[in-house]
């Protein structure tokens, strides 16, 4: 039984139990689907993360890369099993990167990268956020605007906390993982990141 399968008969259940109608059944088959999905997604990459020793780095750069694509948006693939795959694999070589980098940079070079990736991420924003998709277009330019300025904002946060903590060798680890995650999330709502993830789209079907 599928994820969609198993949330579609949860909500059926749910729909009985609740008195709800054909519309609002769907609705919940819709978000148990996705909380399920996470779920799942979150599982398999934490337990891989734990296994690999990358656990630190690749939550860090989970959670910049999340929290940045509130704002931001950002394209992803169409399916959600080649999400899995690609998402999985993406993260775990991200936070390998960056467990070797760390143990090659000193504070000043990582002061150096974080004014290089908030500049980099700032001017990208500026010129593409956010980035919508086919199923959630953003047509009102007020609300454009608003998400600009709120990806910018993120930028300017996630700043503030790698130039802190590349003062102290025990927090130098945070500053390359934010830094990760920032341009993880930034190149998804670039051309080019919207290129890569359509071709991993083409590369993860099997059917």
């Amino acid at each position: 039984m599928s994820i969609h399968d198993l949330a579609v008969h949860w909500a059926a259940g749910l729909a009985r139990e609740l008195g709800s109608d054909q519309k609002q059944e769907n609705r919940m088959a819709f978000g148990l689907e996705l909380l399920l999905g996470e779920i799942i997604k979150w599982i398999v990459l934490l337990g891989l993360a734990g296994i690999l020793g990358l656990l630190r780095e690749v939550v860090i750069i989970c959670a910049a890369a999340g929290i940045l694509r509130l704002a931001s948006g950002g394209e992803h693939c169409n399916e959600y099993y080649r999400c899995l795959i690609g998402g999985t694999i993406w993260f775990l070589l991200l936070g390998w990167g960056v467990s070797w980098l760390n143990t090659l940079l000193t504070g000043e070079n990582l002061i150096i990268i974080a004014g290089t990736v908030f500049v980099l991420s700032a001017f990208l924003l500026l010129l593409y956020a956010p980035g919508d998709t086919a199923n959630k277009p953003i047509n009102d330019e007020n609300e454009r605007r608003k998400f600009k300025r709120l990806s910018l904002l993120a930028a300017l946060f996630y700043l503030g906390i790698m130039l802190e903590t590349a003062q102290f060798t025990a927090t130098h680890f945070v500053t390359l993982t934010i830094a990760a995650g920032m341009l993880a999330q930034v190149f998804t709502v670039t051309p080019l990141g919207y290129g890569f993830l359509h071709w991993v789209d083409r590369v993860l079907t099997f059917d």
